[in-house]
C-alpha cells in the first residue's frame, strides 16, 4: 500500500510537471510556479526510493518508467542511472542497461564499480574481451578490489586463459582471504591444469569458509576422479545436489565456469550406482 501511495504522489507531480512544459503560446496557459533545482532533486530522490522498492518486488517495468522520469528531473544523479541500469538488466534489456551505465561513467569516470557492472553484463552477453577491458579499467582506479580480480579471473576462464585466470584469483584471495569464491575458482582452474592435489586443497579451503554446494561437489568430483571412491566423495556429492540440484546438469556447471575436464569427471561420478537415486531426484527437481 505504501508503494502505491508513493507512486500516486509521483504521478500527481508528473502531471503538474508536464503541465508546466505545455507550449506557453497556448491561449489559456495555467499559471504554475516552476520548481527550483532543489525541489527537482528531492522529487527525483523520492522517485528513486519507490523505484528501488519496485525492483525488489520484481516490478521492473514500472521501476524503469519511474526512473526515466527521475533522470529527466535530475540527470546528474549517478545513482539514478545505476538503478535504471539494474532494472533494465533484470528484464534482459542488457544494451539499454549498458547505455545507462555509460551515462553514469560520464558523470563519474573515477568510480570502478560502474566499470565492473558493465563488465558483468558483457560477460553475460558472452563477450569476455569487452568485459576484460572494462575490468582492467576499474582495477586501474582501485588496485585492491578483490571482486574486480575475481571478475578478471572469470573473464580469463571464458577466454581459456587458465594461467592468467589463476593469477587473477590469487590476487583476489590475497586481498581477501575469506573470499571463498576466488579460492573455489582457483581450484576449478588448477583442475583444468591437471594439478589435482592443489585443486583439492583449494576446494577444502573454500568449504571451511562456506558450505556452498559448488566447492562440495567439485571436491567430491576431484576425489572420485583421483580413484578415491570413498564415502567422503559420495556424501559430499549428495549434500551438494540436495542443496542445489541444478549442478546435476553440465549446462549449469558450464555457466558456473566449470571446465570441460571437471564437467566430464562429474558425469562419471553421477553414473556410479551409489549416486543413482540422488541424481534422479536432482534431475526431477531442477527440470
Amino acid at each position: 500500500m505504501k508503494i502505491i501511495i508513493n507512486i500516486f504522489k509521483v504521478l500527481v507531480y508528473l502531471v503538474l510537471f508536464e503541465s508546466f512544459l505545455i507550449d506557453k503560446s497556448a491561449a489559456f496557459f495555467p499559471q504554475i510556479n516552476e520548481p527550483n533545482q532543489q525541489e527537482l532533486k528531492s522529487t527525483a530522490k523520492q522517485i528513486e526510493k519507490t523505484a528501488i522498492q519496485l525492483i525488489e518486488l520484481n516490478q521492473n517495468e514500472e521501476a524503469i518508467r519511474l526512473l526515466k522520469l527521475a533522470v529527466k528531473l535530475n540527470p546528474k544523479e549517478i545513482s539514478l542511472w545505476i538503478s535504471l541500469a539494474e532494472a533494465q538488466y533484470r528484464i534482459d534489456k542488457s544494451y539499454e542497461a549498458l547505455e545507462s551505465l555509460t551515462q553514469a561513467t560520464e558523470l563519474r569516470s573515477d568510480e570502478p564499480s560502474i566499470y565492473f557492472r558493465q563488465a558483468s553484463i558483457y560477460m553475460n552477453l558472452n563477450d569476455p574481451n569487452k568485459a576484460k577491458i572494462l575490468i582492467k579499467k576499474g582495477l586501474s582506479i582501485n588496485k585492491n578490489d578483490e571482486r574486480g580480480y575475481f571478475q578478471l579471473g572469470n573473464a580469463e576462464i571464458m577466454l581459456n586463459n587458465y594461467t592468467s585466470a589463476l593469477v587473477a584469483f590469487k590476487k583476489s584471495s590475497k586481498i581477501n582471504s575469506k573470499f571463498w569464491q576466488s579460492i573455489n575458482n582457483e581450484g576449478l582452474v588448477l583442475y583444468e591444469l591437471n594439478n589435482y592435489k592443489k585443486a583439492i586443497i583449494k576446494f577444502r579451503s573454500a568449504i571451511k569458509i562456506s558450505n556452498d554446494p559448488e566447492p562440495m561437489l567439485a571436491l567430491a568430483t576431484v576425489l572420485y576422479s583421483s580413484n578415491n571412491k570413498s564415502n567422503e566423495s559420495f556424501n559430499l556429492a549428495k549434500i551438494a545436489l540436495k542443496s542445489n540440484p541444478k549442478y546435476v546438469w553440465k549446462e549449469y556447471q558450464a555457466k558456473q565456469l566449470w571446465g570441460k575436464k571437471l564437467q566430464k569427471s562429474a558425469q562419471l561420478l553421477f553414473k556410479n550406482p551409489e549416486m543413482k537415486k540422488i541424481v534422479k531426484e536432482a534431475k526431477e527437481k531442477s527440470q
